[in-house]
């Protein structure tokens, strides 16, 4: 009977052995397609509910400015329960000013593919934002706050980029609200009382504290996307740390009247209000992304403790900054990662929490993988560039893709090289140690530089036969704003070409209502844009010519100390054969053209939104007198950081 019984027993068992192994496959299996959709590697025809998902991006604030990722940093215990109840990454890499940060999180693509470097024309359509993408995907989708990433035209604001309303201001000089003619001068951001917009409408004046206004919106349209039957994307975006300085009242008195004081004031402020928003949304049904859209500005206290660099340069500093993601009951809460990672991650690893794929060619990648721990990141370099008018030369930075070198440019200066695998701070230059190092980062640079200023136009053939027609990225492929160059390849024309006076020039490449590029038989080349005219008289028809035309058309925005300066310029066999420099240029064309850009006589063309020069043009920087005679000596000795027109002319007429 004991037997019988023992038998009984160890088939129950083996039973429930089965079973518990049954069940462990199945929860593993459960588990490896949801990891498998969070990367983007799987489709599934009944997803779950999608969650909503919150992105709260904070302007200025440095690494050191919270608790949440330094434990010597301000108090700040709401992004600290942040961050305690999700992944913090103290290895992320933003920009180093608002603009530029902000199109990379919005787009998953480094600014500089948009022509930002800080500030360009607009968001591509042809690069959807992460709004555009889950308002596809069903969401209803909102901006509070700040926009600042392209906002000249209309077709550049939030309504145009996939958000169905907003609330907010399109860069921090409208909220003074001094924006005629005769008082750009003198324009201020200010949190008091300030001057916002409403799904684009004309400024209007709301009386109180910037933060308190946006906080209170954003609560309030909580509310309100909690009632509609579909999930939503919420993109707050603060002003707060920005300057100027000016904490509320009651926050303020709460700290010392001093500079340090007031800013910590401020902080404590925009910490608060991120609890009020947290504590407005079902967190087990939001995932939350909290970001600094680059490091802090040192005028107040050592924001980016312990790395050097502050805002705007090109140091570790200005670019490391904090990033949290939180999403209790489906991410691992209190975890903290040292990995490489980039504000164009967000993008992506927020479209694969919503179960929607990413478009392709991307720079961004999901962090998935290395939040649930199954997986690594692909290792990648990233490099940061901006051009700066007054002396024609980039400003840049390169990390390496190991992670342990950084090479800086300030101005277009020989660059500095710093070993983050050994001083994480990146605070000593070891470029006299390394110079095969500083070598080979160099031109590690100058290779992702002219790969990401390419513009992937579509080409097809026109109504002759002998025309190409080249279409999209009209902002970019057009001579609108900021820096543009067309690469021609022209000739060898048909030899009956020129042969009968009747004619006095043929057009070689244009773009209707904007430039035209004729040549005349017995003379040369004439390119036309606008009132502007230049001239080329070395074309040579009976074999191919690589002519560039080029140049930089800077708005003048919020340029309130000094005329904008702005180049036209035609090079042809890498020669300058002729430029114009006139402030009025900007003026030439005020609005991107949907025409298409064509070539005839079966030419080609290659488009980058950079402005290309040469060394062997004359030179003459906008600066003052003690620093000319350094820039002009680095010049002539061909020392400083300029977009080549090499780099173009190498890739013409091969």
């Amino acid at each position: 009977m004991l037997g019988s019984r023992s038998s009984i027993l160890d088939e129950n068992y083996s039973k429930a052995l089965l079973l518990l192994a049954v069940l462990f496959f199945a929860w593993i299996t459960g588990l490896k397609n949801i990891v498998s959709e969070w990367a983007g590697t799987a489709e599934s025809s009944q997803p779950p509910m999608a969650p909503n998902i919150l992105l709260i991006v904070l302007d200025d604030l440095g690494y050191d400015d919270t608790s949440a990722i330094n434990k010597g940093g301000l108090a700040t215990p709401n992004m600290l329960d942040l961050a305690q109840q999700g992944v913090t990454f103290r290895r992320h890499y933003a920009d180093a000013t608002c603009t530029p940060s902000r199109v990379a999180i919005l787009t998953g693509r480094y600014p500089e593919r948009s022509g930002f470097r800080p500030v360009g024309p607009e968001i591509p359509q042809e690069f959807p934002t992460i709004a555009e993408e889950l308002k596809g995907a069903g969401y209803a989708t909102y901006l509070t706050g700040k926009w600042h990433a392209g906002e000249e035209g209309i077709h550049a604001w939030p309504n145009n980029k996939g958000f169905d309303q907003w609330f907010g201001f399109l860069n921090q000089w409208e909220l003074s609200g001094e924006v005629t003619p005769a008082s750009t001068a003198t324009r201020r951001p200010t949190y008091n009382n300030p001057m916002l917009r409403e799904n684009g409408g004309e400024l209007k004046r709301y009386d109180g504290h910037l933060t308190d206004i946006l906080t209170d919106h954003t609560i309030q349209v909580v509310k309100q996307l909690n009632t509609e039957d579909k999930p939503w994307f919420l993109y707050h975006a603060f002003l707060a740390p920005h300057q100027p300085i000016q904490p509320a009242a009651r926050y303020a008195a709460r700290f010392s009247d001093t500079p340090r004081g007031k800013y910590t004031a401020l902080v404590t402020q925009l910490d608060e209000a991120i609890g009020r928003i947290l504590e407005a949304v079902d967190r087990t049904n939001t995932v939350v992304a909290l970001v600094s859209d680059n490091g802090g500005t040192n005028s107040e206290r050592d924001n980016n403790f312990p790395f050097f660099g502050r805002k705007a340069d090109m140091y570790e500093g200005a670019f490391r900054t904090p990033l949290i993601l939180s999403w209790p009951g489906s991410m691992p809460e209190g975890k903290y990662i040292d990995d490489v990672v980039m504000n164009v991650d967000i993008y992506p690893t927020l479209l694969a929490a919503a179960r929607v794929r990413a478009p392709a060619n991307i720079d961004g990648q999901n962090l998935w993988p290395i939040i649930i721990g199954n997986g690594a990141l692909a290792e990648r370099s990233r490099s940061w560039e901006v051009f700066g008018a007054n002396v024609s030369a980039l400003s840049f930075s390169l990390i390496s893709r190991s992670g342990d070198w950084r090479l800086a440019s300030s101005h277009g200066l020989m660059p500095s090289l710093y070993q983050l695998a050994e001083e994480p701070s990146g605070a000593t230059n070891r470029a006299d140690e390394f110079p095969e190092q500083v070598a080979q980062l160099t031109s590690a640079f100058w290779q992702e530089h002219w790969r990401k200023s390419l513009i992937d136009v579509v080409a097809r053939g026109g109504s002759n036969e002998n025309e190409t027609l080249y279409t999209g990225f009209d902002a970019m492929r057009t001579p609108h704003r900021f820096g543009f160059s067309i690469g021609l390849e022209l000739g060898p024309l048909p030899p009956t070409l020129g042969q009968t006076s009747a004619q006095p020039f043929y057009v070689l490449a244009g773009q209707k209502g904007v430039w035209e590029l004729r040549f005349k038989p017995n003379y040369g080349l004439e390119w036309q844009i606008g009132d502007s005219i230049l001239k080329d008289a070395s074309f040579e028809p009976s074999r191919c010519n690589a002519v560039i035309l080029t140049g930089y058309f800077e708005p003048k925005l919020q340029l309130a100390k000094r005329e904008p300066q702005s180049k036209i310029k035609l090079f042809s066999a890498g020669l300058l054969r002729d430029a114009n420099s006139d402030s009025r240029l900007q003026f030439l064309i005020r609005k991107p053209s949907p025409n298409a850009t064509f070539v005839n006589y079966d030419g080609k063309a290659k488009f980058s939104n950079m402005m290309l020069s040469s060394f062997a043009e004359n030179y003459s920087p906008r600066l003052v007198p003690e620093h000319m005679d350094t820039y002009t000596s680095l010049y002539r000795e061909q020392k400083l950081s300029l977009a080549d027109v090499k780099m173009m002319d190498s890739e013409l007429c091969k």
